[in-house]
Order: structure tokens, then sequence, then C-alpha cells
């Protein structure tokens, strides 16, 4: 796996792939959801949150993870979750933080297979 330079939410990887997520809460409850290509994704462990998944497919294909991270009205303006992506294959990176918004924030990770 590799991270764009110019785009740390955009990663290259192998067809077939093992990708793993690992959300940190920081100043908050850990509470998030997660889906991989449309299809809901169970954590492997929980605070910090660790998602799994294989990348299938073809060269050229994009896929998409998509996560939900809760905050409470209570939680200081400071509080976010870090967000780190790493590949079976290799590679372990920083995407970036997702900061507070009431009572949820979302983001995506975008996958493109080499």
């Amino acid at each position: 796996m590799t991270q764009d330079p110019n785009d740390n939410s955009s990663f290259t990887v192998a067809a077939g792939e093992q990708a793993t997520v690992t959300l940190q809460a920081v100043q908050c409850n850990c509470n998030t959801s997660a889906a991989f290509d449309g299809s809901a994704v169970g954590t492997q462990s929980s605070d910090p949150d660790v998602y799994v998944f294989s990348i299938a497919g073809v060269s050229g294909n994009g896929k998409v993870f998509a996560a939900s991270c809760e905050f409470l009205a209570g939680d200081p303006v400071t509080a976010h979750y870090s967000v780190q992506v790493s590949g079976g294959a290799g590679g372990a990176f920083e995407s970036s933080s997702v900061f507070m918004q009431l009572p949820k924030a979302e983001f995506q990770l975008f996958f493109t297979i080499a």
C-alpha cells in the first residue's frame, strides 16, 4: 500500500490486499461505524476502533471506506479521532484527523487497485 503524497485520504493497493483502519478517540468516547464498498464493516477491536477488510477487484478499480465518528455535546472543542491506515502487504500511514462536529463527523478513504 502507498499513500498519495498530495491527498492523505487516497491509497494505492494490490488486488486482494488487506487494509486496516484504526480510529483512536482523543478527548471523547470512541463510538464509530463504517462501511467498505457500500457494505457495513464490523470492528475487530474497540477503543481504538479497528476495521479490517480486503480490497478485491482488478487494476484501476476504486473502492471507498466511509466512516462516521460520534461526538457528545459535552466533549471539548479539541476532541477528535486520529486515523491510521495500514496495508497487509506493507505501508502504514496517518490520514487527516476527524475533528468534532455534532452529533457526528463523517469521512472517506479512497483505495485504487494497482
